[in-house]
């Protein structure tokens, strides 16, 4: 009997469609004096089992289930702290970010593999990873937070504060943790706009891991916070590192993409009401309070549109009772009444982070939602 394997993982979820392979599994571990739980053949069986089960200290996971993917059961062990690795014939490509770090075994499955899968689980145990307000960096597994730790510097984010310049080489990429930045378009006579914003839920950089080290928009504090920083070179050092981390910044460079395309039809086909709308959901979609500290000035700013027009458009929406606005500060009353408000203009740029990332950009209270509920992934 394998001693050390049974203190590292003395009961296996064990996941697998294939009755043939699941049994030899089952065997192997067995053998090893683990305990197995399951074989669970499908989804709804391995959530049961995870929901039912007292003690679960690794789990094995097939990726595929009989045409269905295996990662909402990933999400809930992931929830629960529980490690697990996936036993499967795809390659990383197919899995969302945020599993990019777990381990893989190739099949067919060789046994001394799998117990070195199972020691690996249990090492990506041994450490809890910190608080991080950043949503990227808290999704990162503890080994490569260990890994980004030491080059990370909080850095305070003061409003009007340039963190990159139009035309300019990028030579920081900030992981904001509160606060609001800016994407500001600048045209060749000097006419400017908000192309798109980030908060908790992203980063600048956005071209760095294309190659690109320029930025074509000013990069601006619009309300002030904190953000961990890193040098441009020790990111892109350690992205070859970090697969987690090179994985979620890719996919947050993509949806803040889709986010600037929805900004320019919001700003073309709607008014400035509904514009006014949209954008204060995307503000409040990054805080954790209902009160933006927001001058006129600001918003007309970037809305690109005169004062008197946000003027008039912050009047209609108290009207409604939508809003209420104080001197500096817009106070969101009704938000479900300011996504309707937004006639359609709020909501795809944000379902299309929540895809591309696996988490919703308003944080944690949103991130607990039934991991069966979310999207299913098929192969390609």
């Amino acid at each position: 009997m394998n001693t050390a394997l049974t203190k590292l993982a003395p009961m296996a979820l064990v996941v697998e469609d294939d009755y043939v392979l699941a049994s030899d599994l089952a065997s192997t571990l067995s053998e090893a004096g683990i305990k197995i739980i399951g074989p669970a053949p499908n989804i709804k069986q391995a959530l049961r089992y995870i929901e039912e089960s007292s003690q679960i200290d690794v789990a094995i996971l097939d990726i595929n289930l009989s045409g269905t993917m295996v990662f909402p059961v990933a999400d809930e062990l992931s929830k629960r702290n529980i490690p697990f690795f996936f036993a499967t014939g795809y390659s990383r490509d197919v899995v969302p970010p945020r599993f990019a770090d777990r381990i893989f075994v190739e099949k067919p499955l060789d046994k001394r593999a799998v117990f070195e899968a199972l020691s690996g689980c249990q090492g990506s145990t041994q450490k809890a990873p910190g608080h991080q307000e950043n949503l990227i960096l808290a999704a990162l597994s503890p080994r490569e937070i260990d890994v980004l730790e030491p080059h990370l510097k909080q850095v305070r984010l003061v409003q009007g504060q340039l963190l990159e310049e139009q035309f300019c080489e990028i030579n920081a990429v900030s992981f904001v943790e509160t606060g609001i930045i800016s994407l500001v378009a600048v045209s060749l006579d000097g006419s400017q706009v908000e192309a798109g914003l980030i908060g908790r839920e992203g980063m600048t950089g956005a071209g760095l891991l294309e190659g690109d080290w320029r930025t074509p928009y000013n990069m601006m504090v619009q309300i002030e916070g904190t953000a961990q920083r890193i040098d441009v070179d020790e990111f892109l050092r350690l992205v070859h590192k970090a697969p987690q981390l090179r994985s979620l910044s890719s996919s947050f460079a993509r949806s803040l993409g889709v986010q600037i395309g929805y900004t320019a039809l919001a700003n073309g086909r709607y008014s400035i009401e509904q514009r006014l709308a949209r954008w204060l959901l995307m503000i409040n979609d990054r805080v954790d309070s209902q009160v933006l500290n927001l001058t006129h000035q600001y918003m007309s700013f970037m809305l690109g549109v005169r004062r008197s027009g946000v003027t008039d458009a912050l009047h209609v929406l108290e009207g409604e009772k939508l809003i209420r606005s104080v001197r500096g500060k817009v106070i969101i009353v009704d938000r479900q009444g300011l996504i309707l408000k937004a006639h359609g203009s709020y909501g795809i740029p944000e379902t299309e982070y929540e895809r591309l990332m696996g988490f919703s950009m308003r944080g944690a209270q949103n991130n607990l939602m039934n991991s069966a509920n979310r999207p299913r992934f098929s192969r390609p």
